[in-house]
């Protein structure tokens, strides 16, 4: 039942209620007393007093006896269907649909044509509750609500072990094994997840066999690189040993007993400078390109420009291009020179690399985009 724009009403007030309303101290010539907008025709110096929600009542001065007064024929109601009589009752109404719109906590009723506001007794639960909180949202006996401790609402997750203590969640990882069904899964994995197997037997077919570090179910029969294989249907702890070439997690996977770059290898390519997934060359050993990079070998060791470095064409990690050196021997090129005569020999170009100016090459010599012998 709040009060929706009465300006038009209370101008209609007769004079002797405008000053009752304005109460003692006030004058009439003080500028209107605004609210929400528009002048409430209300004349004095005092302050109106605050919305008290009755729309049977009218605000005069804050503090004074009559902040508050009743008034008959005030609008009220559902779309203000309804009128205020003498009493300060909303009237007229054949249900309470027609008073107002209503709370949980706080519901309407029509007695004998006049609306009346019940508030359910506290302790009331409302419809509307969070599942699994430890908590519950009840009336408080005054029309509003309020929340209270609800050891009964325990929270209900799969794989967790759950209840409440004093209002407040707790939980623990239900026992491996035990059966669950969330996101497609079957079993506990003892950490409080729902996962698809633990042991072989969660997969329950012969020849299909549980990854105990994915949690999934796998065969070495299925097309697909899955569970612990190093390659589709090979690899792993349960399939056939993968073929030379075919990718590998570590040696053990390869019928060569060679694992190197990702893939099973001809021999454990373990220097510097040499791979065995070179394209057209996956399986066998060979060196890198000359002034490629070998990013990882034997306990960690690369060969990266960025740190000066680059291969050479002998499987040799030596001094990259425009670093500085002392003799041949230094540079992956094989090539130390001072083409520019400036007493800094750096790094250059052999005869027959690729080049762009004269100054790159071993004997200060770039022809058709080639360094002269």
């Amino acid at each position: 039942m709040r009060r929706t724009n009465r300006a038009t009403w209370i101008l209609l007030l007769p004079m002797a209620m405008i000053g009752l309303l304005q109460g003692p101290g006030c004058s009439n010539e003080a500028e209107d007393i605004e609210r929400n907008g528009e002048s409430t025709a209300l004349k004095g110096e005092c302050k109106l007093a605050a919305d008290d929600g009755d729309p049977c009542t009218v605000e005069g001065c804050e503090g004074q006896p009559n902040a508050h007064v009743k008034v008959a024929g005030l609008p009220c109601g559902v779309n203000n269907a309804l009128k205020c009589n003498a009493n300060g009752q909303c009237t007229g109404c054949t249900s309470p649909e027609q008073c107002g719109e209503p709370s949980d906590c706080a519901p309407f009723a029509c007695n004998s044509g006049v609306c009346t506001l019940t508030f359910a007794p506290s302790g009331t639960p409302v419809p509307a509750q969070v599942p699994g909180d430890c908590k519950q949202i009840q009336c408080d006996g005054n029309g509003e609500e309020t929340t209270a401790n609800d050891d009964s609402d325990v929270p209900s997750t799969q794989c967790q072990l759950s209840s409440c203590v004093g209002g407040t969640p707790m939980s623990m990882p239900a026992a491996q094994g035990t059966p669950c069904s969330v996101g497609g899964g079957k079993s506990c994995d003892g950490e409080g997840n729902c996962v698809e197997c633990n042991t072989d037997a969660d997969c329950g077919v012969a020849g299909v066999y549980c990854d105990t570090k994915s949690n999934t179910c796998f065969s070495c029969m299925d097309g697909i690189k899955n569970g612990d294989e190093g390659d589709i249907d090979c690899g792993g702890d349960r399939c056939a040993k993968c073929t030379q070439g075919k990718t590998c997690n570590i040696a053990g996977d390869c019928t060569t007993a060679n694992c190197a770059d990702g893939v099973c290898c001809s021999s454990p390519c373990s220097g510097p400078c040499l791979a065995c997934d070179l394209p057209d060359f996956i399986g066998e050993c060979n060196p890198i390109d000359k002034y490629g990079e070998d990013p990882s070998y034997g306990n960690g060791m690369s060969c990266l420009n960025a740190d000066g470095l680059a291969c050479s064409a002998a499987a040799s990690c030596l001094q990259a291009l425009n670093t500085s050196c002392t003799g041949n021997g230094d540079c992956a090129s094989l090539r130390c020179a001072d083409p520019d005569g400036n007493g800094q020999k750096t790094c250059v170009k052999a005869p027959g690399d690729s080049c762009n100016q004269p100054g790159e090459c071993f004997n200060n010599t770039c022809t058709n985009g080639v360094c002269a012998p």
